[in-house]
C-alpha cells in the first residue's frame, strides 16, 4: 500500500508538486490532532493515508484553474467541487484500509451541510474526516498558494473560531487551538525537516507514528538514502533522455486511465 501511495505521489508531482507537498503536510497536522484526540492507531492510520490523498482528484481539473488568481466562477467552482468524488472514484478498485476512502470522500463535507459532495450533515460525517477538514483548511490558510500569499497563522485561526460548531467539529477546533495556541514553539524552534522554508505556519512536536516524513522533497517524492539516490542517479544516465520521457509519459497515462475510468462511473 505504501508503493501505491508513493507511485500516486510520484505522478502528481509530476504535474502538481505543491499539491503533493500540501498533501503530505495536510496528513501530518491531521494526524498531531487526531493522536491528541485519543484516536487508535488503526484510525491514525486511515487517516495518514487519507491526508497523503485527499487532493488525488484534483489531477482531473486544468492546471490553470488550480491556480488561477481572483473568483472562480460558477461553473469552475462546480468542476473544483467535483474532486473528492473524483479521488474516490479513482481509489475505489483498490482495497484501502479502514474507511480511508469515505475520509477522503468527506473531507470538504461541513456540519450545517453546506459542504460537498453529499452534503452531508453533523454524526454523518466520520470523525476522521472532520479532523482531515479542519487540517486543510489551517495548511491552505498558512501556506503560500499559487495564486495567493499566506494569510497567516492569526486568519486560519480566527477562521476556525468563528465557524466552530457550524462549519467544523467543535472539539476538533478546541484540541487544534491548543495546539496551535500561546505555548507554540517559534518556527526556528521547529527542525527544518519537518516544516518547508516557505510554509510559516509551525507545527506541534510530532511522534514517531504521526506520518512525519523528516528531509523530505516537497517537489517529487520522498528522500532517498545517498545511497539509494546514488543508485538512481546512475541508473538516470544509463538511460536515453526519450527513455526517461517515455516513462513520465508512461506514469502520466496511467494516472490518465485511472481518471477516465472513475469518471464513467461519476
Amino acid at each position: 500500500m505504501e508503493a501505491l501511495m508513493q507511485v500516486l505521489e510520484s505522478t502528481m508531482a509530476t504535474r502538481d508538486p505543491y499539491t503533493v507537498g500540501h498533501q503530505r503536510r495536510v496528513s501530518q497536522i491531521a494526524c498531531i490532532i487526531g493522536r491528541d484526540m485519543g484516536l487508535s492507531e488503526d484510525r491514525l492510520r486511515d487517516l495518514r493515508m487519507a491526508g497523503t490523498l485527499h487532493d488525488l482528484g484534483k489531477f482531473a481539473i486544468p492546471s490553470d484553474l488550480l491556480s488561477k488568481p481572483g473568483k472562480l466562477t460558477p461553473q469552475e467552482f462546480a468542476l473544483i467541487k467535483t474532486h473528492p468524488q473524483v479521488a474516490y472514484n479513482i481509489l475505489d478498485p483498490v482495497t484501502l484500509p479502514g474507511n480511508t476512502a469515505q475520509i477522503i470522500l468527506q473531507h470538504h463535507e461541513r456540519l450545517n451541510g453546506s459542504g460537498y459532495p453529499q452534503g452531508l450533515k453533523g454524526e454523518e460525517i466520520l470523525l476522521e474526516a472532520r479532523i482531515l477538514g479542519v487540517a486543510d483548511v489551517m495548511e491552505a490558510m498558512c501556506s503560500h498558494r499559487p495564486y495567493r500569499a499566506s494569510l497567516g497563522l492569526a486568519k486560519s485561526l480566527d477562521e476556525l473560531t468563528r465557524n466552530k460548531g457550524i462549519l467544523y467539529d467543535a472539539a476538533v477546533v478546541e484540541t487544534c487551538l491548543k495546539l496551535y495556541g500561546q505555548d507554540l514553539p517559534a518556527p526556528e524552534q521547529v527542525s527544518a525537516g519537518l516544516t518547508p522554508r516557505r510554509d510559516i505556519m509551525p507545527l506541534p512536536p510530532v511522534s514517531s507514528g504521526d506520518g512525519a516524513r523528516p528531509q523530505e522533497n516537497f517537489g517529487g517524492g520522498r528522500a532517498l538514502s545517498q545511497a539509494v539516490a546514488g543508485k538512481r542517479r546512475r541508473w538516470a544516465r544509463l538511460l536515453p533522455e526519450g527513455h526517461r520521457a517515455w516513462m513520465h509519459a508512461g506514469s502520466a497515462s496511467l494516472m490518465g486511465w485511472l481518471i477516465m475510468a472513475s469518471l464513467k462511473g461519476y
